[in-house]
């Protein structure tokens, strides 16, 4: 079987954790950095170079806006950022002040409140920086947000990144060979099963015990990995609340996926892939996590849900895409991005 070696570019991606400073950082010797910002260029095609627009993300929702009237850099403008890095890093509060000087900027240039359109881990971005922001800033500067498959509880997923690592589903990939490297982004922890909303239910088993959300120290432990106590610590309470975040918010999700529900490891250990029992979801994103956004419903709060779309898929599903135009309507306010491809 023929296997792509990721070790150099694994290498090159990952983050160092300083434990004695709670700290994270490029590895030695690499700079990065995030390109397009205001723009959609980096968020509409991963690689533009690639035939037929394989690496294709917001491409076909922002041009069906544009289509409707909208301007790229002007009235459609992108909030890219670095995937690995949480709100609880230094790098991931430059991004949240960042977005909101963008806000800022775009209903000012405009003289329009700003609509926010968040897709996957970019929801929890957005979630964490409409807490912090105060209640006349959010009248001010947001006209609506419209969160897309947000995984507000967490996915069981990145269990099995953590413990066995996941390629997800490339074949030629290893998925030990990227174990590490996956394992050092703080955002793989934000994404984990959030306790208070997963309780005693158990996501990962062995020969020997059982693991729910309750149990990471001892997972952790037990997988060799004991800095990923200390790294969901940092992330643990960013935004588990999935409080109503105080705008007008249509929230849109889909279930009818098979998406893991929990993991069983055999007596080889977290070293080979586990069996996996699927239940309701998108794919990713489990349906009770999925689900938290209809606790908004209200006056300023919708939720929508549709069947049997991927996650990944409900950026570019037509029908999402046109309920998110007839939301915005005619003459709709200057939209903002925050999506991450996952």
């Amino acid at each position: 079987m023929l296997i792509v070696d990721t070790k150099c570019w694994a290498d090159n991606i990952r983050l160092i954790y300083n434990e004695q400073n709670d700290t994270l950082s490029n590895n030695f010797g690499v700079e990065t950095r995030v390109p397009g910002w205001g723009e959609t260029s980096s968020i509409e095609e991963l690689d533009p170079s690639l035939p037929g627009h394989a690496s294709g993300v917001f491409l076909k929702m922002v041009e069906a806006l544009v289509k409707a009237g909208l301007v790229r850099g002007k009235t459609v403008r992108g909030a890219p950022y670095d995937f690995r890095y949480a709100a609880s890093s230094a790098q991931g509060a430059e991004f949240t002040e960042n977005l909101r000087l963008l806000i800022e900027d775009t209903a000012k240039a405009t003289g329009r409140r700003v609509s926010l359109i968040s897709h996957s881990m970019g929801c929890l971005q957005t979630q964490y920086l409409l807490k912090k922001q105060p209640q006349e800033w959010k009248d001010n500067f947001v006209e609506r947000w419209i969160p897309i498959a947000g995984p507000w509880a967490g996915s069981v997923k990145e269990l099995r990144l953590h413990a066995s690592g996941d390629n997800q589903g490339v074949p030629l990939v290893s998925s030990l060979s990227i174990r590490e490297e996956q394992r050092s982004y703080e955002t793989n922890f934000w994404l984990m099963p959030m306790p208070r909303w997963f309780g005693n239910q158990t996501l990962v088993s062995t020969s020997s015990r059982n693991y729910s959300a309750q149990d990471y120290d001892a997972f952790f432990e037990d997988i060799g990995f004991k800095a990923g106590k200390q790294l969901f610590r940092r992330v643990a309470e960013l935004t588990s609340d999935a409080e109503p975040p105080g705008v007008e918010v249509l929230c849109l999700y889909s279930l009818g996926v098979d998406t893991p529900a929990s993991l069983s490891y055999g007596s080889e250990g977290f070293d080979k892939q586990p069996d996996v029992v699927n239940g309701d979801g998108d794919g990713t994103v489990n349906a009770m996590s999925l689900k938290l956004c209809d606790r908004w419903k209200g006056p300023r709060a919708t939720a929508e849900r549709f069947a049997n779309v991927t996650h990944a898929g409900m950026i570019t599903d037509d029908a999402v895409i046109q309920r998110i135009l007839d939301t915005l309507g005619k003459g709709a306010a200057p939209l903002n991005f925050t999506e991450l491809f996952v």
